[in-house]
């Protein structure tokens, strides 16, 4: 590990280990209570800043903020961006992220609002960033389609592929093309079996930036909101992977990761092994390879901007 990285993350760790950060409470109305006031108060409005040119557009009845950049040669591709958060609307800080991507490649940035699963179902949401998706391939071509997604937004595109293929299967008329590229970063998703949320609950003890009780927490809001959620959306074991474009996974040792050895089994289950692409990365946090703050980090980060640029 650099050694900008080391000192940086050893003191996050510190951090944890006094015990500052607190585990979420188990009170399933207490967190829904808390999460909806988060939201209440952290409304979307466009941004302002003069990094970009924004424009918000209107899906399903929910804000997309449309992104380019000025002064940079347009490449005629753009990146469907989902960023993390699950509970809370936590839109606002992955806007420079996406812009970043945006830059360096000349590619359009969409960056759907969807909303939180305290606000609708995942099922809801799923069929949101499908509608995203099916908009911006109609402009596009899914070919010329990339999909970045960090942490809860891994789920998100996992859903993604899933939604696709669900869709092929009974619409024969109207068929939807996989993206070019998937690249997720630390996606997140719900474990399946004990032996997954056994591991889960060992990675969240050394993870430096989620709490200890945090997948728990997840799941149990998750199933208090839409206790009928099917399998299917909640699980890598059950999304079908078939036709995947090429993956590339960018994972620290972390919590997320207990579903790491979940997604590839049923990349391969479902004929597209070879299209999928694993890295774990030791001793780094969650999301590490979207921030290109550290050498490993510049390095992963520098890997994604290639293979954008290379579709």
């Amino acid at each position: 590990m650099s050694f900008s990285a080391n000192i940086i993350l050893s003191a996050m760790g510190a951090v944890k280990k006094t015990g500052i950060i607190k585990g979420p409470s188990m009170d399933a109305d207490i967190n829904l209570r808390r999460a909806r006031e988060y939201n209440r108060k952290h409304p979307y409005k466009e941004p302002s800043d003069p990094k970009a040119a924004y424009k918000t557009i209107f899906v399903g009845g929910y804000p997309c903020l449309a992104i380019r950049q000025k002064n940079v040669r347009q490449s005629g591709k753009a990146i469907l961006f989902l960023h993390g958060g699950g509970d809370r609307d936590t839109w606002k800080p992955e806007v420079a992220f996406a812009r970043t991507y945006g830059k360096r490649t000349g590619m359009d940035v969409f960056y759907p609002l969807y909303p939180p699963f305290t606000e609708a179902s995942p099922v809801k949401t799923a069929k949101l960033i499908l509608e995203v998706y099916r908009k911006i391939t109609k402009r596009y071509g899914a070919d010329k389609i990339a999909v970045i997604a960090n942490s809860y937004g891994g789920f998100l595109s996992m859903q993604l592929l899933t939604s696709i293929n669900r869709n092929n299967a009974k619409e024969r008329n109207e068929r939807i093309e996989m993206p070019s590229l998937l690249i997720m970063n630390s996606p997140f998703a719900y474990p399946k079996t004990d032996e997954e949320w056994k591991l889960a609950g060992e990675l969240e003890k050394i993870d430096i930036m989620l709490p200890v009780g945090a997948f728990r927490y997840m799941f149990g809001l998750t199933k208090r909101v839409a206790p009928e959620t099917p399998d299917y959306v909640l699980y890598p074991a059950d999304m079908d992977f078939h036709n995947a474009p090429e993956t590339y996974v960018f994972y620290a040792k972390e919590a997320c990761a207990a579903v790491a050895d979940a997604i590839e089994n049923s990349y391969t289950r479902d004929g597209s092994g070879a299209s999928m692409h694993m890295h774990r990365e030791p001793g780094m946090m969650h999301c590490y390879a979207s921030a290109p703050v550290f050498k490993e980090s510049r390095r992963d980060f520098n890997r994604q901007i290639a293979l954008l640029q290379q579709m």
